[in-house]
């Protein structure tokens, strides 16, 4: 390493030692909440609402453990150096993705007659008639699983490679040994397996990234586009899965804040890596409201009634005062707050504007489903905003659910990536022959 590098030479293993009774004791509050939420707060007279609040919450905890593991995903094909002290906090983020999809096939058959109504029954209406070549159940819950499976695998197979250096001979205990022995079976030694890890790694990230934006785009599409099925939008999956991935980038940021101190590695997640991370969640942010309001645009001046019908959905009562909060949070005060250096080198400052982010993603997701199923809209009446205990309380199920599979992976992998690792990227200086009889000119 240069003399520049922020890399010290001398990298210390480091897993979280052991979780409190009273933190796993959090936990299971938040799951039982999640469980509890779904007696109490189901309305007799709307029975499909607890599968809508299951349908959105699942969009949300998938997409940000996704858009986690493609931030890990990006940082490695980039080969980026600044991030090297936080890109597997990122990766833990694939530690969710097996819950999110044996959820799937619940959530999706369970309320499928809740959501897929207006098009599950209907015969004879022209646009339907078109797309019902994709428009079937059937189909659409075979793609979609087929396609989560492909997806997950490949982000468990990137997983795997990327941990597979780091844990050769080490843990702390038998379970942890046992498993970094199956890991590493058929071992070749630190640094043939470090570059040949990396070589692997660059090839799949290419492949992860494309099938990324393919599956995790259609699947927007299936679960959130066709609810309203005479609406289209070419920008509609690219906002989607983009929007997963900015929300990756905020988690990140607060998960490395929340468990720096107790992984001990204060010294190594620091102020350069707060500020690159707040440029990051700035630059986002702005991207954001690029593509939304690009969307937006286009079906502002185009006039089209199909094309119209969803803002026309989401602007209107009882979601006005969502569809304004959606954007203060995800893009107005983030970049007024990060819009200058100094907040973005404070880890409390970037955490902070990154849970006001995540907040409106959630926010976002609620408003890609509800509208489109809400009844009030018919007849220009409302009967209330949909959104109480039971959206909240599955919201905190699924945190549950999610810290429970980060706790896991914080306890059993390194956070930190050895100095074999490391030594195997591309340097970041590359020098360049200069011709003979050069130098000296100009």
């Amino acid at each position: 390493m240069s003399a520049s590098s922020p890399i010290p030479k001398t990298i210390p293993f480091r897993t979280l030692d052991r979780v409190s009774g009273a933190v796993w004791g959090l936990v299971a509050v938040l799951v039982l909440i999640g469980a509890v939420s779904l007696f109490l707060g189901a309305d007799p007279t709307d029975p499909g609402r607890v599968w809508q609040a299951l349908l959105f919450n699942w969009l949300f905890w998938s997409s940000l453990a996704l858009g986690m593991f493609m931030l890990a995903v990006a940082w490695q094909v980039v080969e980026a150096e600044w991030p090297w002290s936080i890109r597997r906090f990122a990766l833990g983020g694939v530690a969710f993705l097996p819950v999110s999809l044996v959820l799937f096939p619940i959530v999706f058959f369970g309320g499928k007659e809740y959501f897929f109504h207006h098009w599950l029954h209907v015969e004879g209406d022209p646009v339907i008639d078109a797309k019902r070549a994709w428009l079937t159940v059937g189909g659409m819950f075979t793609r979609d699983i087929l396609s989560l499976v492909v997806l997950f695998g490949l982000a468990g197979l990137f997983a795997y490679y990327s941990l597979r250096p780091d844990v050769y001979g080490a843990g702390r205990n038998d379970g942890q040994r046992s498993l970094y022995a199956r890991m590493t079976g058929g071992w070749r030694g630190a640094n043939e397996e470090a570059h040949r890890s990396r070589n692997i790694l660059l090839k799949l990230g290419v492949v992860i990234a494309l099938a990324y934006a393919l599956i995790w785009g259609m699947i927007g599409i299936d679960t959130a586009m066709t609810l309203t099925p005479h609406w289209f939008s070419t920008m509609f999956p690219v906002a989607f899965f983009m929007a997963a991935f900015h929300a990756g980038i905020c988690a990140t940021a607060i998960l490395a804040t929340v468990f720096r101190r107790p992984l001990g590695i204060e010294s190594f997640v620091t102020a350069r890596q707060y500020h690159d991370l707040g440029k990051m969640i700035f630059a986002f942010a702005v991207f954001w409201m690029y593509l939304n309001w690009s969307q937006y645009v286009v079906i502002w001046y185009g006039m089209l009634p199909f094309e119209q019908e969803w803002f026309v959905q989401r602007f209107s009562e009882p979601f006005t005062g969502l569809a304004q909060a959606v954007p203060l949070l995800i893009f107005v005060v983030p970049f007024l707050g990060l819009l200058s250096r100094a907040p973005k080198k404070i880890p409390g400052i970037v955490a902070g504007f990154s849970a006001l982010i995540l907040l409106g993603n959630w926010l976002e997701r609620y408003m890609l489903i509800y509208p489109s199923l809400y009844e009030g809209h018919e007849g220009g009446g409302h009967a209330g905003l949909p959104l109480g205990i039971l959206e909240i309380g599955v919201g905190l199920g699924f945190m549950g659910l999610f810290l429970a599979c980060y706790l896991w992976y914080l306890r059993s992998f390194p956070v930190l990536p050895s100095p074999a690792t490391l030594s195997a990227r591309t340097p970041s200086v590359i020098p360049v022959p200069v011709p003979a009889g050069a130098h000296g000119e100009h």
